[in-house]
This record gives structure tokens, C-alpha cells and sequence, in this order.
């Protein structure tokens, strides 16, 4: 039996070489590993309320950025020493309920050139109610309220 294990050892010449065969290991343990990490899809219903709710908040928003975009109202806002860049960073940041609530206000507001000085004005107050809340740090003057 040895002596035949041993002529069969003799005979037996690889097909493969070494880098071959390291090669093919590690392409079987990728394939299992990749096997192993598998993602799964998950899926859900969506309403057509939430899908209009969603397009409104998009457009709200959208609606605030060109009223607080306007020249006016830029100007106004350097003028009170208030940055645009995070009035617009703020906006992006509003909840859909502070966003409704927002735009309500400024619909409510009168029609033509002070409504532009209003909205601003409205910006204002929403940042120093934020400030004195601890959520922003804008004006370094006002100090957040202690809530110990």
C-alpha cells in the first residue's frame, strides 16, 4: 500500500502553481464571505398623504428660501448682523411643523414691501427665542437660559 501511495505521489504533477492555487483559495474564502454578509431589502407602503405631505414640506421650504434669498431681506439681515448663511442652514434644519407654522405667519402678514422687513424680522425673533433656548449660538450677547 505505501509503495503504491508513493508511485502515485511520483506520477501526480500539479496542473496549478503556487500563486495559482493561493489565488483560487482566496477567491473561494471571498465567495464565502460575501455569501455570509448579505443585505436584506426592506420595503413599506407609502401613503399618498405622505407622499403629498413630503412634496409640501419640499415646497414650503423651498418657499422660504427664495423669501429670505430676496435682496431685501438679505440686506436687511447683514444690516441686524444676522449671517444669511445660517438663517439658510437653519431653514434646512426646520421641522415640517416649525416650517407650516413659519410660512402661516408669513402668509398672515400683509401683502407688499414690509412683508419682505416682516419675514425678516419674524427670522430674527425665531433665532433669539433659539438662542435663548441653547439651540444656536448666534448672538453672542444673548446667554442660553438655564434649564437646572
Amino acid at each position: 500500500m505505501k509503495l503504491m501511495l508513493a508511485t502515485v505521489k511520483e506520477n501526480h504533477v500539479s496542473r496549478f502553481s503556487s500563486t495559482q492555487r493561493n489565488m483560487a483559495r482566496l477567491l473561494i474564502t471571498m465567495m464565502v464571505l460575501i455569501g455570509f454578509t448579505h443585505s436584506t431589502a426592506q420595503a413599506a407602503f407609502v401613503s399618498t398623504g405622505q407622499i403629498v405631505d413630503q412634496q409640501l414640506l419640499s415646497h414650503d421650504r423651498q418657499q422660504l428660501i427664495s423669501r429670505l434669498s430676496e435682496p431685501q431681506a438679505v440686506e436687511t439681515m447683514t444690516r441686524m448682523g444676522v449671517n444669511p448663511a445660517v438663517v439658510q442652514s437653519r431653514v434646512d434644519s426646520m421641522t415640517a411643523e416649525e416650517l407650516t407654522a413659519f410660512n402661516q405667519q408669513v402668509e398672515d402678514m400683509q401683502a407688499g414691501g414690509s412683508s419682505v422687513v416682516g419675514v425678516v424680522i419674524l427670522v430674527f425673533v425665531v433665532l433669539v427665542v433659539l438662542d435663548l433656548l441653547g439651540t444656536t449660538n448666534i448672538f453672542p450677547a444673548i446667554k442660553p437660559i438655564n434649564t437646572d
